[in-house]
């Protein structure tokens, strides 16, 4: 990589991280160019150089930071620890890392949603990203199953349906629902996952 490329590198990273917490402080309507660059503390036509449109860059800014944030949680597995102590850790962690960022969430949970077409390249971009995720999750999830820990279910589904757990306790806090401190929701989630609502087990 040239010296060009890293600093080029550089300046993209620093424009989104700054598009980002505009994202987190205003909302996709009041994400602004001008917003935007003044928090990143460059000029206006800096950015233009690396984005064409306004909506060119927040796409990419919510697309990095959930890169960001499917990194840590693959980050944060364990595959050594027994299968249920694994899945209580994936999922404490991804509470962790959603709640850590529930300002940027908060834009397109409740109220505003990212307004990308799913056959557009954005739109198959934040696909690859979100699959990505749900098959991570599908194989720790498949592999507890494999062990005995977990009863058969097509482990794709209930990835799907742990995420959507996960965003629905978030959206629940956001909506002020809740006012029990955050780790109990974590811990809630963990017991509902793994044991379901059921007094004793269904046949």
């Amino acid at each position: 990589m040239t010296k060009e490329e890293v600093i080029k590198e550089f300046r993209v990273r620093e424009i989104l991280e700054a598009a980002r917490r505009v994202i987190a402080r205003y909302g996709m309507q009041g994400t602004t160019v001008d917003r935007v660059a003044e928090e990143a503390k460059v000029a206006k036509g800096t950015i233009y150089l690396y984005f064409d449109t306004k909506d060119e860059l927040v796409n990419a800014a919510v697309l990095e930071g959930l890169r960001e944030m499917a990194a840590e949680v693959l980050a944060a597995d364990d595959p050594s620890l027994p299968p249920l102590e694994r899945i209580r850790k994936l999922i404490l962690a991804q509470f962790r890392i959603q709640a850590s960022n529930q300002d940027f969430f908060k834009t397109f949970i409740i109220g505003n949603s990212l307004d990308i077409e799913l056959e557009s390249e954005p739109g198959r971009e934040l696909m690859r990203v979100y699959a990505g995720y749900l098959d991570f999750v599908a194989a720790v999830l498949k592999d507890a199953i494999d062990r005995g820990a977990i009863r058969p279910i097509d482990p794709q589904f209930a990835a799907f349906m742990l995420g959507e757990m996960l965003t629905g306790s978030l959206r629940r806090r956001l909506l002020k629902l809740a006012s029990s401190p955050p780790e109990s929701d974590a811990e809630a989630v963990v017991e509902l996952f793994l044991k379901g609502i059921a007094a004793v087990p269904c046949n």
